[in-house]
């Protein structure tokens, strides 16, 4: 049975689906209810899921029961929705839109819907992108590529414009999101040059105005808030867009509302409203001649000023467009559909590319990133953001950087950071992901240089190689599952691990085992004083008496009724507690050997403590006794500095945890 390749505009407030016809013309598939875009509306009813007109319409009655506006938390994996004891996250509630969408799809053409391209923000991040990859996903599509709105706005456009020469600048102002992006058009290709914008400005925002200019109206009048009840404000809201809409039309309009046996009647004007968003507006305005800038073109220097997103509508926006570059913006293409149209002709292309077919139309488009792609990295003793693909560059990118360094002695593993944005601080960015890449060879501080190199895909998500350019050898690596953040590593609040080994040798007894024991109790109180901080215990002979824990108790519990006696098996009391306890990505691990050092197997000691310094942990010893071999100890430890005395304070260090070095 033939399929369809669909394109999909998943909006923030509305969405619609396409398809390129029998004649090669890209054309929006009508919903169930015959509607051109589809709400962005979730309701839950009992068992059910309901999507779409009827789920905005009950939302005004069942506030509790319906969510809105999902887009905007694509990729925040704190945001749930609860319905009947269960959460759901934004990928399984856009996946509910795009299956609706999918379905009503299949119904209109009569074939199964399976490949999609899916639109995105210009301005998503590869957190937001990869939700929508998975969303897609979950709906039973094979998303064939993620296209930037703004870029299937210009596809679109292209398409009516064959053979043009054009510098173009789309303006995609929608329900929840805004993107402007210049794009340069000619020999039947479309690309973009620059993008900016910013996922949380939408139509949404100026609802929220309306709503707020109402709600205050009528505390004033009556002392009451309508917005305090959700049924009220689901009420207030769905008057707010009537309102906005109206005011495209008309030069004012008037809004009544109820509200605990109070009623408000008011008015407002398209100068009040104009006044009302002008910070809104001017934030627009603002990217737009940052994107100007960042193209290296002036005003005049565009041919056509494109609207994309239904927000384009209001008089305001067209109106400061126009101030703007001179003249009005183009009204060649419907700016609730020609996203989903720019998107249907990808998938038609990328359909027939991979199937061997010939291409439907000639028109190709190359994108750029939206964000920088860096890593957090030590700099002058201070954070600093290591910017590997500066945004603006054309995807698929690849860009290696080989100045970053290890930043102390025998560090065998490297915690990066994958950071998006600008700004120098890496705090300032959007973390992607925390790894740690392992199997440098022990050398002294700075001696071990890194090549890192980032790729952007063509749908513009990351991918990340590290290798030792010393050996060539290209490192493995763990992705770290901890909630620890950069922040806290900057704030020195590195998680660790720490195994506290204790020889219970016969050569212990007496004064040795009592200052170990004192050692031991002194610095498990010390650690587990301060957050992400775990402590295990091992005995020789005796093995692992507490696995890592953060509960001091336990840890007391498990030093209770420590005796000197036995032999010294420390080699394979040390194999078996490693092998017991996997590393975790992004946490340090350190082991700390309390011992006089009369080590019957101190050779094997020494090699499986090089085994240990290689996976990435640090090693340190405690020198106990009347008479303690120093020399033996020494040779375990990661530096000749991490060999402490009995009664001296045992320093792990703190600070950047396992974070490189960028090389002056």
């Amino acid at each position: 049975m033939a399929s369809a390749a669909v394109g999909i505009d998943l909006g923030t407030t509305f969405s619609a689906i396409a398809h390129v016809n029998e004649h090669g013309v890209p054309e929006v598939l009508p919903n169930a209810e015959g509607d051109r875009i589809t709400p962005s509306v979730i309701m839950f009813e009992d068992a059910d899921v309901i999507v779409g007109s009827y789920a905005k319409q009950a939302a005004q009655v069942y506030p509790d029961q319906v969510i809105e506006f999902v887009k905007r938390h694509m990729g925040d994996e704190s945001y749930t929705f609860s319905w009947k004891g269960k959460d759901y996250g934004p990928e399984e509630l856009s996946h509910f839109i795009l299956a609706k969408l999918k379905h009503d799809a299949e119904l209109r053409l009569g074939v199964p819907v399976d490949r999609a391209v899916i639109t995105v923000p210009a301005y998503f991040n590869d957190l937001q992108r990869r939700a929508t990859l998975r969303a897609g996903r979950m709906a039973g599509l094979e998303v064939l590529a993620l296209l930037n709105e703004p870029t299937a706005a210009a596809f679109a456009y292209g398409l009516q414009n064959l053979g043009a020469r054009a510098k173009i600048l789309v303006f995609d102002l929608g329900g929840g999101t805004f993107d402007v992006t210049v794009v340069d058009m000619a020999d039947n290709e479309i690309n973009v040059v620059a993008t900016k914008g910013d996922h949380q400005l939408g139509g949404k925002d100026w609802d929220d105005l309306i709503v707020d200019h109402v709600a205050e109206a009528f505390v004033d009048k009556h002392g009451v808030d309508p917005r305090s009840d959700l049924v009220s404000v689901s009420d207030l809201r769905a008057k707010a867009v009537s309102a906005k809409i109206s005011l495209t039309r008309r030069p004012k309009v008037n809004i009544f509302h109820e509200f605990q046996g109070h009623v408000l009647r008011t008015t407002l004007t398209r100068e009040e409203f104009a006044s009302l968003s002008k910070h809104l507006l001017d934030r627009t305005e603002g990217m737009t001649r940052e994107v100007l800038q960042d193209a290296r073109y002036r005003v005049d220097d565009i041919d056509t000023v494109l609207l994309a997103g239904g927000s384009t509508r209001m008089p305001m926006v067209r109106e400061m467009l126009e101030r703007t570059f001179g003249r009005p913006p183009s009204a060649d293409i419907n700016p609730d559909e020609c996203v989903a149209l720019g998107a249907a002709l990808t998938a038609a292309l990328e359909a027939a590319r991979r199937d061997g077919e010939q291409a439907p139309v000639d028109l190709r488009t190359h994108d750029v990133t939206s964000h920088s792609l860096g890593l957090a990295a030590i700099r002058d003793g201070r954070l600093a953001n290591a910017r590997i693909i500066d945004r603006n560059t054309r995807v698929p990118a690849e860009r290696t950087r080989e100045d970053i360094i290890t930043s102390f002695d025998n560090q065998t593993c490297v915690d990066l950071w994958l950071v998006q944005g600008e700004a120098d601080d890496p705090l300032q960015g959007t973390v992607l992901g925390h790894f740690e890449f392992y199997g440098i060879p022990p050398r002294p501080a700075g001696a071990s240089r890194l090549s890192i190199t980032y790729r952007y895909n063509a749908n513009a998500i990351v991918e990340v190689e590290a290798m030792d350019l010393e050996s060539g050898q290209t490192l493995p690596y763990r992705v770290a599952s901890s909630k620890v953040t950069l922040r806290d590593i900057a704030e020195g609040r590195s998680p660790r691990q720490t195994m506290l080994v204790i020889d219970c040798s016969g050569s212990m007894y007496g004064p040795a085992m009592e200052a170990a024991r004192r050692a031991v109790h002194r610095l498990a109180s010390d650690l587990l004083g301060k957050a992400h901080q775990k402590v295990g215990i091992v005995t020789c002979p005796g093995g692992v008496r507490q696995m890592p824990t953060s509960d001091a108790e336990r840890v007391a519990k498990a030093l209770e009724g420590l005796v000197a006696v036995g032999s010294t098996p420390l080699a394979d009391t040390l194999e078996r507690a490693d092998a017991t306890i996997e590393p975790e990505a992004g946490v340090e691990r350190t082991w700390v050997i309390l011992s006089d050092g009369l080590l019957q197997d101190a050779d094997a000691v020494g090699r499986v403590a090089q085994r240990l310094r290689e996976r990435g942990a640090q090693v340190v010893a405690v020198a106990v006794g009347p008479t303690p071999r120093q020399e033996v100890l020494r040779a375990l430890v990661s530096a000749p500095d991490r060999l402490f005395g009995p009664t001296q304070p045992i320093d792990l260090g703190s600070g950047y945890a396992n974070l490189a070095t960028w090389a002056p």
